[in-house]
């Protein structure tokens, strides 16, 4: 069995350019005979029972597998086409062999393919497997293999942000290859730095360019090596230039050179065929260096010299072939630099290598290349999906849309039954791409794109197993973990809370296999993904339950920040420090008095620390996010504040949400345009409710105006529960501003006041959110109350049973009812209702409710004027939840309702 590419092998290759094996039909065979012996004894003997097959190099291709397990003789046989054998560039593997490795050819590397071949194998941890030649093998075949290996890890990561920081190294591909052979890391990499360093010191007529390259890359020198691999480039031009010299002479003499040019044209697309390796080593080592611009140059330079070659002979399939080889490589390399490009020129580099995929699967579409179609349709996905991740709006949309319906054209090739690997990276793209576009999307649409992608995940797992290939298993599990958590925070109800469990046990799941001490960054970036399942956990629970779900995930952040360091991985720290930021911020809004305070202000220090990194100019996007949320944390802690400190926390988030809306534009993303929308409003309804005079009566305004705004996105039908809470701000700031107002105007404020918490009710209902409901009555109550309608307001509570209510509802109702009975004329009734309040008030319970309008209406009307300070500290109680205030309240007010 072939051994399956491990996904520290991936990372060292993250950056690599991707160049496809592109299969030339032919039906001319021939039949290759293998002898499979020991070399470990001596004569050496056959090894019976066992497979062999054949590949690319670059492992892009199986090419063929012997009819049957080896004779008694330690004899198979394989048939290949004649191209394959005359093309070079292969790879021998041997299947159950046990503990025997090959020694010979080294590696299992063959430059051509003769009729017979002898593979001489040795115990694993021989000395020999650890020669000149072995070592100089294994370092060649990591750089050939680059290019497949990179495709996989296109297909395979979860985030672009964290794969774009993390820089390779050789160590975990020298310490595979020591694994597969016996070795421990040590000993294999002592003896490759001595190799490499012995290299080093010989002459240069003693040594080729291409083990001097090698050698430097062994040392990390990649500039040097990329250096070393460009010059043997440049050589082969020289050399192709010569050769066109002699071809040119010989065309005089056709017909009895005939032979000798066909030759001549062999040797051309051998030394063109180095050419692209030699360039894609080149463009590997540069890539390994971050230097991505400098590969794509590397890579588009090769490109340009075997498509003047492909031209001078247009029917010539080998040279046809090695030009779609380079605009492969090309392609992949633009969409790598546009991976980590700034801003514009991402969406410039990303569309140009759309453009050259989809040229691709048009020319092998000419060809019948069926797999070659679909490894191209897997590349333009690819490439479409990274675009519209950096793209907004319909046009982001439409480029999801396109790399779903180039993934599923894919899998029209890619079956699980042929091709069960492909089949699966496919589906896990596939659901990548699904996941992305349900991400802009909203409603019932989003819904369906989400439980599509967690669909294409769930595919992916049948074939990607943690038995077989714990890595791949592992990643699908994340990839899955977050398709679900998606689809949660969009449900409600028993659905949301089946969701989000489902997507935490996939990410305990994935942590099974990645591990800290193995796999830091992926570790890192779980831990990430399980803190915000457990936020959303948090925000559908309460009380005690609730804090311990945030303080959890606020941990589980605080882990991911241990590997994801600012001078490390920058964009991951910034993510990490907003997530944990969010985490502190809902915490401390459960909790209470000095605690709650400190946790608001670690979580304005945490998205600050965010927006270092993530600029408006690099990171628009979560740039914007990011003030989003800190505006969040400074309105919070500007509700627990007061005086001028409270004044300038909400002076600096309202600053916050309207830079936000510098880059979240209604045209270009209208939910997350009237998400800010509503936040503003509610801060400046905040503010204004501290203000007074003018500034008040103008903040009130900006408050109202925000609400609306948000309503032009927000609609009943796609996002009902957003729609009902803003609904119900929009209500808070009309009785606030009518409060303030007189005549006429306050009339038809109150009146808007009260069609905004009606429609509010539409969707908060009795059944389905009994708090929101309770909270939108109690808005009702107290519009009635400031509009001085206290029968109305008495009505209105009437049918509101203390059995619909929570125990803070309850009560909040209670000291309403009681002030509406006082300005109504009923005494007996206030008096009444203020015993039953005085026996409750030392168990109040915690919880909010905005009585700012109910408070400013206490302070100047005359009918509240016996009392009025014991009037307003009862009320100001009530809505901070201060069991001790209400009860001193009440007692003052005992003597007042009895007169």
């Amino acid at each position: 069995m072939k051994a399956q590419v491990s996904w520290a092998l991936l990372l060292l290759c993250l950056c690599i350019a991707q160049g496809a094996a592109v299969a030339q039909k032919t039906p001319a065979q021939q039949t290759v005979a293998v002898v499979v012996v020991d070399a470990h004894v001596e004569p050496p003997q056959p090894v019976p029972t066992v497979r062999v097959e054949l590949d690319y190099l670059d492992g892009s291709v199986r090419i063929s597998e012997s009819r049957d397990v080896t004779n008694p003789k330690g004899q198979a046989w394989l048939d290949v086409t004649q191209e394959v054998a005359q093309r070079g560039g292969l790879h021998i593997e041997i299947d159950g062999a046990k503990n025997l490795v090959i020694y010979q050819p080294a590696d299992g590397q063959l430059a051509v393919l003769p009729a017979t071949i002898t593979v001489s194998m040795l115990p694993k941890g021989s000395p020999a497997l650890l020669g000149a030649a072995q070592i100089e093998a294994m370092l060649h075949r990591t750089l050939v293999q680059v290019n497949t290996l990179q495709k996989q890890v296109s297909t395979l990561k979860q985030n672009v942000a964290a794969a774009q920081n993390q820089r390779p190294d050789l160590g975990a591909a020298i310490a595979e290859w020591a694994e597969a052979n016996g070795f421990s890391s040590a000993q294999v990499d002592q003896q490759v730095q001595q190799w490499a360093e012995g290299i080093q010191q010989q002459s240069a007529q003693a040594t080729s360019a291409e083990q001097k390259a090698l050698a430097e890359l062994a040392l990390k020198h990649y500039e040097n090596a990329a250096q070393l691999f460009n010059a043997a480039g440049d050589a082969d031009r020289l050399q192709i230039s010569a050769e066109d010299t002699q071809e040119n002479t010989l065309e005089a003499q056709v017909k009895a050179l005939q032979a000798a040019q066909q030759a001549l044209l062999e040797k051309q697309r051998a030394t063109l065929q180095q050419l692209l390796d030699h360039s894609q080593q080149a463009a590997g080592a540069y890539q390994l260096n971050l230097q991505y611009t400098r590969a794509t140059q590397a890579l588009e330079s090769a490109e340009t010299t075997i498509e003047a070659e492909y031209k001078r002979r247009p029917d010539d399939k080998g040279f046809h072939e090695l030009w779609l080889r380079a605009v492969w490589a090309v392609a992949n390399a633009r969409r790598l630099e546009g991976e980590v490009s700034p801003a514009g020129e991402s969406l410039n580099l990303l569309a140009q290598s759309a453009d050259d995929f989809d040229s691709l699967v048009r020319a092998h579409a000419a060809l019948g290349d069926h797999q070659e179609i679909a490894a191209a349709q897997d590349g333009l996905g690819v490439a479409l999906e990274e675009e519209g991740a950096r793209a907004s709006g319909d046009k982001a949309a439409a480029l999801f849309d396109q790399a779903v319906r180039a993934f599923r054209s894919a899998l029209e090739v890619y079956t699980k039954a042929d091709l069960p690997q492909d089949w699966a990276m496919t589906q896990n793209s596939l659901g990548n791409a699904l996941r992305a576009e349900g991400e802009r999307a909203s409603g019932d649409k989003a819904a369906a794109l989400f439980d599509q992608a967690v669909q294409a995940y769930r595919s992916a797992l049948e074939v990607f197993t943690k038995a077989d290939l714990p890595l791949e298993w592992a990643d699908s599990q994340n990839s899955l973990g977050n398709a679900l958590l998606r689809e949660g925070e969009r449900a409600s109800g028993d659905k949301a809370a089946e969701l989000l469990d489902q997507a935490a046990q996939a990410y305990r799941s994935a942590l099974e296999v990645r591990t800290k001490a193995d796999l830091p960054q992926d570790w890192a970036r779980t831990q990430n993904d399980i803190g915000g399942a457990l936020l959303l956990e948090g925000e559908r629970a309460s009380g005690k339950q609730a804090i311990a779900l945030f303080d959890q995930s606020a941990q589980a952040y605080r882990s991911a920040l241990e590997v994801y360091t600012k001078a490390d991985l920058p964009q991951g720290w910034a993510m990490t420090q907003s997530n944990l930021g969010s985490a502190l911020m809902l915490e401390g809004e459960l909790a209470g008095g000095e605690r709650a305070i400190a946790l608001f202000d670690q979580a304005v220090r945490a998205h600050r620390s965010a927006l270092e990194v993530r600029t408006k100019a690099s990171l628009p996007q979560d740039w914007a996010r990011t003030q989003i949320t800190l505006g969040n944390a400074l309105e919070d802690e500007g509700e627990r504040a007061s005086g001028d400190k409270a004044a300038t926390l909400f002076d600096q988030a309202v600053q916050a949400y309207r830079s936000a809306l510098e880059v979240d534009t209604k045209a270009g993303l209208p939910l997350d345009w009237a998400i800010t929308q509503n936040n503003l409003g509610d801060t400046l309804l905040y503010e204004a409710e501290r203000a007074s005079g003018d500034k008040a009566a103008a903040l009130f305004d900006q408050a109202v105006r925000a609400y609306r705004s948000a309503l032009e996105a927000y609609t009943k039908a796609d996002l009902p529960l957003n729609w009902a809470e803003t609904q119900n701000g929009l209500g808070n700031a009309l009785v606030d501003q009518g409060e303030r107002a007189s005549g006429d105007k306050a009339a038809a404020l109150f009146d808007q006041a009260v069609q905004a918490y009606r429609s509010a009710l539409e969707v908060r209902t009795k059944a389905d959110q009994p708090q929101g409901w309770a909270e939108t009555q109690s808005g009702l109550l107290t519009a009635n109350l400031v509009a001085g309608g206290f029968e109305a307001c008495l009505q209105q509570a009437a049918p509101l049973h203390d059995s619909d209510l929570s125990a803070y509802y309850a009560l909040t109702r209670d000291a309403l009812s009681l002030a509406c009975k006082w300005g109504a004329g009923n005494k007996g009734g206030a008096l009444q209702t203020e015993r039953a309040l005085l026996a409750q008030a030392t168990q109040l319970p915690s919880g909010f409710q905005d009585l700012a309008g109910a408070i400013y209406f206490l302070s100047n009307s005359p009918v509240f004027a016996p009392g009025r300070i014991s009037w307003i500290a009862l009320f100001t109680a009530v809505q901070n939840g201060d069991g001790a205030g209400m009860t001193a309240a009440l007692h003052q007010l005992e003597p007042i309702l009895q007169q």
